[in-house]
């Protein structure tokens, strides 16, 4: 199997809006609760959730946040979350091609779930890069990903989670971090003025 690419992603949510099962997995909500013990117990002004697929953490998230920005390549995805989210006037769903359409900071929490390992390596630095600069003082960066090997990914899933990490812990504070054994996630925060 090839990597998968932006066309087949939304050729993947065209033929299911919930590829993953995110609505009805218990793995996948269990997940999503260890994401969200991840970002901490506070309310954030801005939030920014990359591949955000079809709004099931989106939902979760808007209640940590007080104004959402959820970001998928995938034009039926953007579609499905802004169906699941339309009742939350805090939440914004749009379509981004990333790392070249990164949204614009300052963010207070970005989360990054389960899209590094899709991406090319200079592609996953640049998005880094540009994650770290969107983050304001005192925000927090949480990122989660599966870490076992499967065949459309375009870098291993545990050493993308790696790479990231170490990125990242080069000038950010490594505040929590939990691996089980099919993911991992970790938050850094940038210092406050």
């Amino acid at each position: 199997m090839k990597p998968i690419d932006p066309d087949g992603f939304e050729a993947l949510f065209r033929k299911n809006v919930d590829p993953w099962d995110y609505a009805r997995s218990p793995f996948e909500s269990y997940k999503r609760d260890r994401l969200l013990q991840a970002c901490g117990d506070r309310i954030y002004g801005r939030g920014l959730e990359l591949a955000c697929a079809n709004g099931e953490t989106t939902r979760r998230l808007a209640t940590r946040c007080l104004r959402l920005l959820a970001v998928d390549s995938s034009e039926t995805a953007v579609r499905e979350a802004a169906r699941r989210t339309a009742g939350l006037a805090n939440v914004v769903v749009d379509q981004a091609l990333l790392p070249g359409e990164t949204p614009r900071g300052p963010f207070d929490l970005i989360v990054a779930s389960e899209i590094l390992y899709y991406m090319s390596l200079p592609d996953m630095l640049t998005l880094l890069e540009q994650l770290q600069r969107a983050l304001a003082p005192g925000g927090r960066l949480v990122v989660l990903h599966h870490v076992i090997a499967f065949a459309d990914a375009s870098q291993p899933p545990a050493l993308a989670q790696r790479r990231a990490k170490g990125f990242l812990t080069e000038a950010l504070p490594l505040l929590a971090e939990r691996r089980e054994r099919r993911f991992e996630v970790f938050a850094v925060e940038k210092p406050a003025r």
